[in-house]
């Protein structure tokens, strides 16, 4: 069985690039923005969150911080795509995700991540997120 991605992107484009990306290798589910995409999590358990930073109402790291507060969700790996670097001016509480990649992902790049922070989940992981990654590809 394929691991389950769900993609939380507010661009129908970037959205449907992404599933039709990553479809070879994963079970890809989506959303358009925050709200929807909790609701599909808290119904359907994806492996991995992929999502998008920036969006109109719940943005990507308030999404982060609803996964890490839900004790069914806390230990889904988060992965933000997005065009601009990771937010240096937040709160000293904002959510972390485990991978950060900038816009353009190179797809093998991408893959890549989503198999690496697979691996780190299925070795039982410990609960403490670890240190960001930042990748520009």
């Amino acid at each position: 069985m394929k691991p389950k991605v769900l993609i939380v992107e507010n661009s129908w484009t970037m959205r449907e690039t992404l599933r039709l990306l990553l479809s070879g290798e994963f079970d890809c589910t989506t959303a358009a923005d925050g709200e929807s995409g909790l609701a599909q999590a808290l119904a359907h358990r994806p492996d991995v969150l992929l999502s998008d930073v920036n969006m109109d109402g719940m943005d990507g790291y308030a999404l982060c911080g609803r996964f890490r507060a839900e004790p069914t969700l806390k230990h889904i790996p988060v992965i933000f795509v997005s065009g601009y670097a990771p937010r240096t001016d937040g709160p000293p509480d904002q959510p972390v995700p485990d991978a950060y990649l900038v816009k353009p992902v190179k797809p093998p790049v991408l893959i890549a991540q989503i198999h690496a922070l697979l691996r780190r989940e299925n070795a039982a992981a410990p609960t403490v997120a670890t240190p960001q990654s930042v990748w520009k590809t």
